[in-house]
């Protein structure tokens, strides 16, 4: 069926009207030019990963970051980064001028309370002399009921001090220990043989209770690597694969030692570690590399341990 001449024409009209509003003063050439819009598919994935392997790095085997047990005013540090240390050895000593005056005034509450309780001893002896003393009276029919049970009172009172007086001590001198203890934990010790890494706090700075003051590591190296969700099931426990480590030319054996059995939710990926088969004295830990897999390569028997 055959549309209207006259719609026909209104139509080109108004399109040809909305072509030169939009171009100005655009040439019948410019208009007749398609304008290409990208596909989504053909945009960049900023994720993708074009290198070949997997990304790793080198990891110390054996990691102790030594926290402040307490806040102190200054640190005092006695390594130095790169440093050998030994298991027990002190790294570093925290100012405990407060802590020393905090114990001082422990022991002199303790001993105040200890004064107490002598008193409240004393005090019992004296209510159960007088109560002694009533309580014949009263037999012989020279004193009152009503002055043996005040005297009976005093030395309920008296009972009473006593056991208020010793928990008082009690609780100060727990106090006081755990003051003690607390000032022999100031000096921090290395809890394994190894070199120190990293210096979080600065000789003679400010440390908080409970963050870092250095970091000790030993025992050589592991790979630790990152495997896409793509490519789960790729490698698998007990497989050799190559390490390619930046700046450095040849490769390096390893052997795949775990794979991490779910996904990291937020970074999609499976982590893994692999050990390092004859590696060289020189490697340093933090070391970023390339795992290279070998599908076709069967997995290797584990040494025995």
């Amino acid at each position: 069926m055959t549309g209207r001449p006259g719609s026909s024409r209104v139509a080109a009209l108004a399109a040809a009207g909305i072509a030169l509003g939009c171009h100005g003063g655009a040439s019948d050439a410019d208009l007749a030019e398609p304008i290409e819009i990208a596909a989504p598919g053909d945009r960049l994935d900023e994720r993708t990963d074009d290198k070949p392997g997997f990304l790793a790095a080198l990891t110390p085997k054996q990691t102790a970051d030594i926290p402040a047990p307490y806040t102190s005013a200054a640190a005092s540090l006695v390594v130095k980064l790169g440093d050998a240390v030994v298991a027990g050895q002190v790294v570093a000593r925290l100012d405990d001028r407060q802590l020393r005056q905090e114990l001082d005034a422990g022991r002199a509450q303790l001993r105040t309370a200890q004064a107490a309780v002598i008193q409240a001893q004393v005090d019992k002896r004296g209510a159960e002399i007088v109560f002694a003393r009533e309580k014949a009276a009263e037999a012989a029919g020279v004193g009152s009921r009503a002055d043996l049970a005040t005297a009976s009172q005093a030395v309920a009172r008296a009972t009473a001090a006593i056991t208020f007086a010793r928990a008082t001590a009690d609780e100060r001198a727990t106090r006081l220990a755990q003051l003690q203890a607390h000032l022999s934990e100031m000096t921090l010790a290395s809890p394994i043989a190894g070199n120190v890494a990293l210096i979080y706090a600065q000789d003679g700075a400010r440390v908080e209770e409970g963050h870092p003051v250095l970091r000790v590591i030993s025992g050589g190296v592991y790979v630790k690597f990152a495997i896409p969700a793509d490519k789960a099931g790729s490698v698998k426990p007990g497989d050799l694969v190559d390490l390619r480590l930046d700046r450095r030319p040849e490769l390096l054996a390893a052997r795949v030692d775990h794979v991490a059995p779910e996904l990291d939710g937020v970074a999609q990926m499976i982590i893994a570690d692999a050990e390092l088969v004859n590696p060289p004295p020189d490697l340093q830990p933090g070391t970023v590399g390339r795992i290279l897999p070998h599908p076709g390569r069967p997995a290797a028997a584990r040494p025995p341990k």
